[in-house]
Parts: structure tokens; sequence; C-alpha cells
């Protein structure tokens, strides 16, 4: 169990982006790949998938939301 299993999945994902978009405009080192596994995994224990088109997550919470 990591801390990241407390918190809600859209948060998750839009800490995930952030993290990513860091990672990969040189703000965050590549060592921070290890915590989006770890976001990865907490995520997908609720259920949800991280996809990497962020566009797709926000329509599949979208669908969630209306059911």
């Amino acid at each position: 169990m990591s801390s990241y299993d407390q918190y809600s999945t859209t948060y998750l994902t839009e800490l995930y982006y952030v993290i990513k978009k860091n990672i990969e405009n040189g703000f965050l080192s590549s060592a921070m790949r290890q915590e989006l596994a770890l976001i990865a995994e907490a995520v997908s224990k609720q259920g949800v998938a991280i996809i990497e088109d962020k566009r797709m997550i926000q329509f599949r919470h979208q669908i969630c939301d209306q059911k």
C-alpha cells in the first residue's frame, strides 16, 4: 500500500500528468518515474487506467459521472 492509495483518481491523474510534464521539461529528474509507477498502480486499484492521452481520461470521467 502506498500513500497514493488514499487520494481520488481525479487528483492522482492530474498529479501524474504534472509530474510527467515536469520530467519531460527537465524540472524533475527521471528518478521521479518511479513515482509515476506508484501513482499508476494506485489509480489502477481504483479501477481506472492512466492513458497517455489526457483527453481520454477526462472523457472516461464524464461518462462515469453521468451514470
